[in-house]
């Protein structure tokens, strides 16, 4: 199962909107995930190939509700998934109201996978 599927798989039971890279709605839910990649790098070499890989996401919660239940949950479902959660940055945009949460994780994708 890739990366994006394990995201979307545990995720998809806490916010029903979830989107890679960016919500495709001209008017967002008032709540939503998106997520992205941001760095894969080899981990693991055995006779000079890549064995494993990091695959190193963002997870972004959108808002306009409390967020410290949300932020348990997904910090929760995915370290279910598999994820190593590194940190959370927590943002508003006072433009649109939403609270923006910013999980970063990193994720080993095994190259026979």
């Amino acid at each position: 199962m890739s990366v994006n599927e394990r995201i979307e798989l545990v995720l998809a039971q806490i916010v029903k909107n979830i989107w890679p890279m960016c919500c495709p709605d001209e008017r967002p839910p008032r709540e939503y995930i998106v997520y992205n990649p941001e760095l894969e790098e080899a981990a693991v070499f055995a006779d000079d190939t890549d064995q494993e890989w990091l695959q190193h996401m963002q997870v972004h919660l959108y808002t306009k509700s409390n967020y410290t239940g949300r932020r348990r949950e997904i910090r929760k479902a995915l370290r279910e998934a598999g994820a190593v959660v590194t940190d959370i940055t927590t943002l508003h945009e006072k433009d649109s109201g939403y609270h923006h949460l910013c999980f970063s994780c990193i994720f080993e994708e095994d190259m026979e996978g």
